[in-house]
């Protein structure tokens, strides 16, 4: 099977490196890739990045750990064309999904520090074709993920409630059709949330709540069932810690959509 990563250097390289080879000679060159602050990720698809193209690597970094500013991330051998090629491709990598990481620390931290139990969660709103990649920076960052597919569980939105009017029902045929899956409500009204509860789902989400709402509503649906309670929408670094108290699990697109990238630079010796 054709590794994600090669249609990405072909993606970039097109007919060639024209440049390099116009250039400078195809000798042995030795670079070094330097970061940071944050928390860095992408080290094992970069490692996976530069065994296709022969570039001999050292790193003392795994992903998740904590970079400083100047930070040598990896010191490299090979071929002068090798690594030319691929510099562009390796600092996007390091670059966005370090910034997945280090975004999601920030927000890890901010949650459970009211909250220690409470898990965050990376969403669906990833780029096509950098999920995988997405998901596990989010990982690297302390967070968890949401589901990866439409078949990794039910969630029962909004739009399946326009067409299917009863959480009731539409909660009773999931369990029927796919007993081994985690079936999910999102709520947009407490009503919905309490009626969730009532029919066995697994986990409610309550979604665009305040943080007003969802501590009145919460109480009324544990006295119903231990459902799980997830709370998304409107969530930020501002607002986080007034809703963690009352989650078991909060969600954000942000941390892949909106994660600021952090800083790599490739420079030969």
């Amino acid at each position: 099977m054709r590794d994600i990563l090669e249609d990405w250097l072909d993606e970039d390289v097109g007919k060639g490196d024209f440049t390099s080879q116009a250039v400078v000679e195809d000798s042995s060159c030795e670079a070094q890739v330097t970061g940071g602050p944050g928390i860095v990720s992408g080290i094992e698809v970069v490692k996976r990045l530069l065994n296709m193209v022969n570039v001999d690597y050292e790193t003392s970094f795994s992903d998740g750990s904590k970079i400083e500013l100047g930070d040598v991330v990896f010191s490299l051998k090979g071929k002068s064309h090798s690594i030319l090629k691929v510099e562009r491709l390796l600092l996007n990598i390091l670059c966005h999904l370090s910034g997945v990481a280090t975004l999601t620390a920030e927000i890890v931290a901010l949650a459970k520090s009211v909250n220690p139990n409470v898990e965050i969660l990376a969403t669906r709103k990833t780029i096509p074709g950098f999920r995988e990649f997405e998901k596990e920076a989010v990982v690297h960052g302390g967070g968890r993920t949401h589901r990866i597919r439409l078949d990794d569980g039910i969630l029962i939105k909004d739009n399946h409630l326009k067409l299917n009017k009863s959480i009731s029902k539409a909660v009773m045929n999931s369990k029927q059709k796919y007993p081994d899956l985690m079936i999910e409500v999102e709520a947009d009204t407490p009503e919905q949330a309490l009626e969730a509860a009532k029919c066995n789902a697994d986990r409610v989400m309550l979604d665009n709540f305040t943080p007003k709402i969802v501590k009145s509503t919460v109480p009324k649906i544990k006295s119903i069932s231990d459902i799980e309670i997830e709370i998304s929408g409107g969530v930020n670094m501002e607002n986080i810690v007034d809703y963690a108290p009352y989650a078991d699990f909060i969600s954000l697109s942000s941390l892949t959509m909106a994660s600021p990238p952090v800083d790599f630079s490739l420079h030969v010796i």
